[in-house]
């Protein structure tokens, strides 16, 4: 057994058979999240994943095999089954994680960002609660949110497909898996119209595309400050010497927030 990825949130192991690797995952105390007074509980302890090609895993929090753009198109379909059997499952972690005030409280502090930029994100709560509103108006049900979905943690071999480190999951908002696979395709100048579809045509049995774009296009905005919370509270559980290594992430997300925010 080798530990392979050691990080403040959790430790990744790599144990060599006969046949290939395996690779478990275990989440830290203080990993958990809870959302806005109602509970989505992550999935922590041993996560794994198998691969006798797969090497150490590299990133925040990821594998690190890279599969080709058509493989990312494929995963979406893989995630919509199990989603179709969470839904209705539990309560989202969608708009609630940031109803009234919820975002003038976060805001009490500057999380790394410059005060004028904090007004601005003060400035913008209303707006955030009107999305909220409108998202939840869309009525999509609650599924299994993995809220880590980068190319990093989508595994290709002889044509299957397996999605890794659900250390991060929650019952929540089935379109905010989007927000990171959407990042990683900007990054990597990838046509997201294309893996949108992909990953919308899961979700076509619950609601038809055009409604489904529409609630996309609100989901992102909502979930980036979802997404926020959740990285704060990591921040938080982590000890002080390792805290410093991962702050500034935080206010690249805010901005990213308030230019969303400001555009929505």
């Amino acid at each position: 057994m080798e530990v392979v990825h050691d990080r403040p949130w959790s430790r990744v192991l790599r144990i060599s058979t006969a046949e290939e690797d395996l690779y478990l995952k275990a989440m830290r105390a203080g990993a958990g999240l809870r959302g806005g007074g109602r509970r989505g509980r992550r999935r922590a302890g041993m996560a794994p994943a198998a691969g006798r090609r797969h090497s150490a895993p590299r990133g925040r929090r990821a594998g690190h095999v890279r599969p080709r753009a058509r493989a990312l198109r494929r995963a979406p379909a893989r995630r919509g089954r199990a989603r179709r059997r969470a839904a209705g499952a539990g309560p989202a972690r969608r708009a609630a994680a940031g109803r009234r005030g919820r975002v003038r409280a976060f805001f009490e502090h500057d999380h790394g960002v410059e005060p004028d930029e904090v007004a601005r994100l003060r400035a913008l709560a209303p707006r955030y609660r009107e999305l909220c509103e409108e998202l939840e108006a869309y009525g999509l049900p609650a599924s299994i949110q993995h809220d880590d979905l980068h190319d990093g943690n989508v595994f290709v071999r002889d044509g299957r497909v397996a999605i890794f480190d659900w250390g991060d999951s929650s019952i929540g908002h089935p379109l905010w898996s989007w927000i990171k696979a959407l990042g990683v395709a900007r990054h990597r100048g990838l046509d997201t119209e294309i893996l949108a579809a992909a990953y919308l045509a899961a979700w076509m049995t619950v609601a038809p595309e055009e409604r489904l774009r529409a609630a996309l296009r609100v989901a992102v905005p909502v979930g980036t400050f979802a997404y926020a919370l959740q990285y704060r509270r990591q921040l938080d559980f982590m000890p002080a010497e390792a805290r410093l290594a991962y702050e500034a992430y935080m206010p690249e997300q805010l901005r990213l927030l308030s230019a969303r925010l400001a555009s929505a």
